[in-house]
């Protein structure tokens, strides 16, 4: 099936991160769709720079400023180069409205995008969703499902890591990263899925969690002998994450969002853990999954 991305693009030609890393973890880059999204501030427009933009009659469009362009113009060769065919590649630029994060929200829910991609530089922008967890707008936005794409947070790739590991805690919300996970890489087979469960309480039963979350990726398609289970006991949910990360070099990590309720006893992979891994997480793909 053929999954669409919104990948966000600054203009920063070096903070492609989001791009390459779309580049480098599919095989067949001709079943994916992707969008180049940039949202350009109305005062950086000058009238010099509205004469060059291949699409005159965008208004939007003849607002990107010229280092916007070049670092769009780079994505579209970075993907190309990774054999997405030309016309899979959609540019769409927008005026900011009401700030750069309820903007790329509103496209998301608006596209029915599978994922919105996000570089080291965008991730630092939606960071206040979750440094601030009590903040009223973000409890809003939580209760009406204004996020409703998962968001890929990618660092500086590196090459030739490969694998996911999806961190599961008995929540529903981890439930759908799993199912996210399984719907991405149904036909991805170079990838393993490792499913972890932090124990932090000897009372914790987890074998109803491995599971139904065995169930999901089987129902993606997903073969037995892709997926593996691992229980490793911590006090810090995000510091035991980390540390499996740096060992087992993972492609990505992948979890729920939002602090919702987890179940009974074990660790509570959400909120602060995912802000934790935003700020400290290199060189693996961080999917948070509302």
């Amino acid at each position: 099936m053929e999954k669409h991305f919104l990948a966000t693009i600054s203009n920063d030609t070096d903070n492609l991160c989001g791009v390459r890393f779309i580049g480098s973890f599919f095989n067949a880059m001709s079943a994916n769709r992707v969008t180049l999204f940039h949202i350009c501030k109305s005062d950086s427009v000058t009238k010099s720079q509205t004469s060059i933009w291949d699409n005159p009659s965008d208004i939007a469009a003849s607002m990107v400023p010229n280092e916007a362009k070049k670092s769009i113009q780079k994505a579209q060769k970075i993907l190309a180069e990774c054999n997405m065919p030309v016309e899979h590649v959609i540019t769409k630029t927008i005026a900011e409205k009401y700030g750069k994060v309820q903007d790329i929200l509103a496209e998301s829910a608006r596209g029915h995008y599978d994922a919105i991609v996000l570089g080291r530089r965008a991730s630092y922008t939606l960071q206040w969703m979750f440094d601030r967890p009590t903040d009223e707008t973000f409890q809003a936005m939580i209760r009406q499902h204004t996020c409703v794409s998962p968001l890929w947070i990618c660092p500086d790739i590196e090459a030739g890591r490969k694998n996911v590991l999806v961190c599961i805690d008995g929540s529903e919300n981890g439930y759908r990263a799993v199912d996210h996970v399984g719907f991405i890489l149904a036909s991805q087979k170079q990838h393993a899925i490792t499913l972890l469960y932090v124990e932090s309480s000897v009372s914790t039963d987890c074998v109803e969690y491995f599971r139904r979350a065995d169930e999901i990726l089987q129902n993606h398609a997903i073969d037995e002998k892709r997926i593996h289970h691992k229980v490793i006991w911590g006090l810090s949910v995000s510091s035991t994450i980390l540390a499996e990360v740096k060992k087992r070099k993972h492609a990505v990590v992948a979890l729920g969002m939002s602090g919702q309720k987890t179940g009974k006893g074990g660790g509570r992979v959400a909120g602060t853990t995912t802000a934790k891994l935003i700020s400290k997480l290199e060189k693996t793909s961080l999917w948070c999954c509302p």
